[in-house]
C-alpha cells in the first residue's frame, strides 16, 4: 500500500502528515464533471485545447491516481494525478469519488461537489491538481454497512485543562471531562498529540487545531442525520463557552466493535484559536457539566427557532476581526440581535416593529419593558452609542481607543450574561474585579464585577 503524497507534494510527506486528523487514503479516483463546460474560461481553454492538440480530452474513463488526508490546521484536501494532457484548471466539480484500501479496509470517498484550489502548471506533464470539498460534506464509507454504536467527534478551538473532579488541586485528574447532554452521555477528551499542538498553536506556529475529540453511543433507532445534529449542537453550544468557532472538521461513525463505519468531513471557517473561556473552571462539576445540564436542552429548541438560530455564530465571530473598529460592529449587531429576539420572542413587538428601532432605543425598551438589569455605567456619558454609530459608518473612533476596549469588553460580557441567563443557566461567569480575572453570578451586573481595567482618568 502506497503512503507516499502523490507529485509534486512526494518530498513533503513528513511535515505534511504529521499530526494530520485523517490519514493518508491513496486510491483509484473518478471526476463526474469538472467545471462549467459554458463558463468563459471554459471556452477559452477548449479553444486553446483545440488550436494545441486538436481536441480537448475528457476526464480518463479508466481513473486517476489520488490521495486525501485532513491536516493538522485545515479542511480535507484531495489530491489528483490526471493522466492525459488536459490541465484540470481552478474550478468547480462534482461527484468526485475515490476507492482504495487503508487498515480500515475497503473505502470509498463521495464528494458531491469540489473546488480545485492549485493545479499543475501546462507545463507540466502529467497533470495534477489539490481539491477542497465544498458546500457539502465529503462522506468517507468502510466496507459493508453496518449499524452504529457510537459516534466521535473531533472539534476545532476547544480545550480543557483537566477532565472531572471536584478538587480543582488534584493532579491526577483524568484526561475526560463527562458530562450529559439531554440524557446522553457525552465524553471530551484530549487527542494525544494535544500537548504538541497546544505548544505550537500558543507559540503562533500553527493559527489552530483539534485540541480534543467529544464520543457519546447512539441511541436506538438513531439515523446518521440524527447523530450528526446531535454532535453539531454540542458543538455550537461549546461555542458560547469558549466563544470563538468550534466546527467540526471530521466526525465519525463505529459498529459495535470499534471499526469505523463512515466518517463525514465537512469545510469549516477557520479561526486564530484564543485561550478563553467563559467559565471559571470547566472540569468542576459546577463549570462544564452544570452548564450542559441546565442550558444544553434549551440550546437545542433555540437553534430550531429564526429568532436564536444565527447566535452562537455571532458569538463565535466577535473577536475574530483584526481592528476594534469591526470588532466593536460585530458586538453590537449581536447585542442588538439578542435584545430584538427577546422582545420579538416575548410578543412585544413583530420583527418589522424591532428592525426599525435604534441601538438607544433598543436598550431602553431592555430596561422598561422586559425589566432587564442595565445599570447606568453601561451607558455612561452616551459612549456606547457613539462609538457604535462611529464604527458603523466607517468613521474614527471617538474616544480613546483602550476606553472603547474597555466598553467593548463590558458590553462582551453583558451579552453573554443575558444569553447564559436565556439558557437558564444559574451558574458563575468569568468577570473581572479591581482589575483582576475573577467570577461571578451569571446576573451580576454591577460595576465592580462588569467594569475591566482602564487608565485613571481616561473617563
Amino acid at each position: 500500500m502506497d503512503h507516499g503524497l502523490p507529485r509534486p507534494f512526494e518530498n513533503d510527506c513528513d511535515w505534511l502528515l504529521r499530526y494530520c486528523r485523517l490519514p493518508l487514503h491513496v486510491g483509484r479516483g473518478r471526476v463526474e464533471r469538472h467545471g462549467n463546460p459554458d463558463s468563459p474560461n471554459a471556452q477559452v481553454w477548449r479553444k486553446f485545447g483545440q488550436l494545441m492538440r486538436g481536441s480537448q480530452s475528457p476526464p480518463p474513463e479508466s481513473g486517476f491516481a489520488a490521495a486525501f488526508f485532513l491536516p493538522v490546521d485545515s479542511n480535507l484536501r484531495i489530491f489528483l494525478s490526471w493522466p492525459n494532457d488536459d490541465r484540470l484548471g481552478k474550478s468547480f466539480g462534482e461527484n468526485l469519488t475515490v476507492k482504495g484500501n487503508t487498515a480500515d479496509g475497503e473505502f470509498e470517498l463521495a464528494c458531491p461537489e469540489y473546488y480545485v484550489k492549485l493545479a499543475s502548471d501546462t507545463r507540466e506533464q502529467p497533470g495534477w491538481a489539490v481539491a477542497e470539498s465544498v458546500n457539502k460534506p465529503a462522506i468517507i464509507s468502510y466496507g459493508e454497512a453496518r449499524s452504529v454504536s457510537s459516534v466521535t467527534a473531533m472539534m476545532n478551538n476547544f480545550d480543557f485543562e483537566n477532565g472531572n473532579c471536584t478538587d480543582s488541586s488534584d493532579s491526577e485528574a483524568p484526561q475526560v471531562l463527562r458530562v450529559e447532554a439531554a440524557g446522553t452521555t457525552v465524553d471530551f477528551a484530549w487527542r494525544p498529540e494535544r500537548g504538541e499542538l497546544r505548544r505550537l498553536v500558543d507559540a503562533g506556529l500553527l493559527a489552530n487545531s483539534s485540541f480534543v475529540t467529544f464520543s457519546f453511543a447512539a441511541w436506538s433507532g438513531a439515523s446518521i442525520d440524527e447523530l450528526s445534529q446531535f454532535a453539531y449542537r454540542i458543538s455550537s453550544f461549546c461555542q458560547y463557552v469558549v466563544r470563538q468557532h468550534t466546527a467540526i472538521p471530521l466526525l465519525s461513525f463505529f459498529d459495535g466493535e470499534g471499526r469505523v463505519v463512515s466518517r463525514s468531513s465537512n469545510t469549516v471557517l477557520r479561526s486564530k484559536f484564543r485561550d478563553d473561556c467563559a467559565l471559571p473552571v470547566m472540569h468542576l462539576d459546577d463549570g462544564l457539566p452544570q452548564l450542559f445540564r441546565e442550558s444544553f436542552d434549551e440550546h437545542c429548541r433555540m437553534q430550531q427557532s429564526q429568532l436564536w438560530r444565527l447566535m452562537p455564530s455571532h458569538i463565535a465571530s466577535v473577536e475574530d476581526p483584526p481592528y476594534l473598529e469591526q470588532k466593536y460592529a460585530s458586538l453590537m449587531a449581536a447585542v442588538e440581535l439578542l435584545i430584538r429576539s427577546s422582545l420579538i420572542e416575548n410578543g412585544h413587538m413583530n420583527a418589522a416593529e424591532a428592525e426599525s428601532k435604534t441601538l438607544p432605543e433598543l436598550v431602553g425598551m431592555a430596561r422598561g419593558v422586559m425589566r432587564w438589569t442595565v445599570p447606568k455605567h453601561y451607558t455612561a456619558a452616551d459612549r456606547y452609542r457613539e462609538t457604535r454609530n462611529a464604527v458603523d459608518h466607517g468613521a474614527e473612533l471617538p474616544h480613546d481607543s483602550r476606553l472603547v476596549r474597555a466598553d467593548f469588553d463590558k458590553w462582551k460580557l453583558f451579552l453573554l450574561r443575558r444569553l447564559f441567563m436565556r439558557l437558564g443557566f444559574t451558574g458563575r461567569l468569568t468577570s473581572p474585579k479591581d482589575g483582576w480575572k475573577s467570577f461571578s453570578a451569571v446576573e451580576e451586573f454591577s460595576e465592580e464585577h462588569n467594569s475591566f481595567s482602564f487608565p485613571t482618568g481616561s473617563k
